[in-house]
């Protein structure tokens, strides 16, 4: 299968060959639930961080569930006419799933909220300094359990499956950079092993 109009046979495989990639990875995080576009999920952090900057002023308590279904409101109410639909119910479950297993949500306790039955019923108070990048690279960990042979090799569909935006004006390189940082992060977590990516220990979700 060669891309319609491709100048080189080669590069258009290498692209189907990719793209083929990508959509592995983005169906192993959906069936996580742990899938989110980029421009969801960065809209859902700035949310989030909203309703917990108004929660310390107010005084009150939210929990998991309620910190979601606020998010997806209030996400879904920010979106200007015209702008392509997002099911904000279902990429609010799943950013915040991923947050908890990125042990990104703090408890009053100070404490990351931990995985499991009792999650959704968990106070939140607060979020871990660099809670976004604690967040993206849990999902890259996930992709490296899950699949077991995430290799240096696959840094570009990592960066469309977790970064891709539809802007032609944001380098594929940046988005590249950006996942080699994250892989850096989980240094304690994830070893390299000839040229493949393996984790060192169980995920949290």
């Amino acid at each position: 299968m060669l891309i319609k109009g491709g100048m080189n046979p080669v590069e258009d495989r290498v692209a189907v060959r990719g793209f083929a990639r990508s959509r592995e990875m983005a169906a192993c995080l959906r069936s996580e639930l742990l899938y989110s576009e980029k421009r969801a999920r960065d809209t859902l952090f700035l949310v989030i961080e909203e309703i917990l900057a108004d929660q310390e002023r107010s005084g009150e308590q939210r929990i998991v569930s309620q910190v979601a279904r606020e998010a997806a409101a209030r996400a879904q109410a920010q979106m200007p006419p015209g702008a392509d639909p997002v099911r904000w119910d279902v990429a609010s479950k799943t950013v915040i799933k991923a947050m908890i297993g990125a042990g990104a949500l703090l408890g009053p306790d100070g404490r990351p909220v931990p995985a499991g039955i009792a999650a959704q019923a968990t106070p939140v108070a607060g979020l871990r300094q660099g809670f976004r990048d604690l967040t993206e690279a849990f999902l890259l960990e996930v992709l490296i359990e899950r699949l077991g042979d995430v290799s240096v090799r696959d840094h570009r569909a990592l960066a469309h499956v977790l970064f891709r935006q539809f802007d032609p004006d944001i380098p594929v390189g940046d988005l590249e950079d950006r996942v080699v940082v994250l892989l850096a992060r989980l240094a304690g977590r994830v070893e390299l092993r000839g040229d493949r990516y393996v984790a060192r220990a169980g995920r949290a979700v």
